[in-house]
């Protein structure tokens, strides 16, 4: 079980070919699962709409999905950035596995609330897709790195009607893009702009895309924290407001705090794997 959640935290935070090759080497390549790969979720042109499926042999109607939205500033990345090597770990304990594109962000183009629309449909697709390829659709846990954590978070707090998500794995994840110290950061601050197509930090297309402020007792599920306090890129406050909130909403919520660690939490990822696993088997045991 263990080798899933190292897998996980290495895979998302450190340089993925590398990585990957890596546990290659350790563990062994198996590829003993059933794959599923670019399927059209949505309506948008190239790529920005596919999602790759992974699921156990032995899978069934009873089989969990894990759900990981990629970051990468909005405007980088891939499903690809979830490599083999997990999806083999993951299978193997009985977990299915989505990894999802979405649109990136382009100079003028595909500017917020694109990649929320995505995250939807592609939700969506997976619900209504659950029998015809065999796995459980009426729930999901959510697993975001980064700017795959915001919008993680952003759908289940303000988008997830139907309750179908049951946890929410936040690592380095911006939880406000109002809050002055994020929009003051140089390197942030131009992509946040672009983002939202907005420079005014109290603009509503901000606060429309800033989960803490759409976390309500009845939209939170349990959520789990990662965050480098030394995080130059986003404010470890962020994390910290949002656990505050978590907290006095009484929502079962866990914040992991690396003191010396910087956005890419390439120190701690021993201790991220170990709490990781132990809050999944509390929360969203594969069986």
């Amino acid at each position: 079980m263990h080798q899933i959640f190292l897998s996980l935290a290495v895979v998302m935070l450190a340089s993925t070919q590398t990585w990957s090759k890596n546990f290659e080497n350790f563990f062994g390549q198996d590829t003993t699962y059933i794959q599923h790969l670019n399927l059209k979720y949505g309506p948008a042109e190239g790529n920005g709409n596919l999602l790759d499926l992974y699921l156990p042999k032995t899978h069934s109607a009873n089989t969990k999905l894990i759900v990981y939205v990629h970051g990468g500033s909005w405007k980088w990345g891939s499903k690809n950035d979830f490599p083999k090597i997990l999806v083999s770990t993951l299978t193997s304990q009985g977990y299915g596995v989505a990894a999802i594109n979405y649109r990136l962000l382009r100079e003028g183009k595909n500017r917020f609330p694109a990649q929320i629309e995505d995250v939807k449909n592609a939700i969506a697709f997976l619900t209504a897709k659950a029998s015809n390829y065999g796995y459980n659709g009426k729930e999901f846990a959510l697993l975001g790195v980064s700017a795959g954590a915001h919008l993680s978070l952003l759908y289940t707090y303000k988008h997830d009607t139907q309750k179908q998500i049951k946890t929410v794995i936040d690592i380095v994840g911006p939880t406000d893009l109002t809050d002055k110290i994020f929009r003051d950061n140089p390197t942030a601050s131009n992509t946040i702009n672009q983002f939202l197509g907005d420079t005014n930090p109290q603009a509503t297309i901000a606060i429309d895309a800033s989960p803490i402020y759409h976390l309500k007792k009845e939209t939170g599920v349990p959520t789990i924290i990662f965050h480098g306090e030394s995080d130059e890129l986003v404010n470890v406050n962020q994390s910290k407001e949002l656990y505050k909130k978590l907290q006095s909403l009484g929502i079962k919520s866990q914040l992991e705090l690396y003191p010396g660690e910087t956005h890419e939490m390439r120190k701690s990822l021993f201790s991220i794997y170990t709490k990781l696993g132990a809050w999944l088997q509390q929360v969203y045991q594969a069986k």
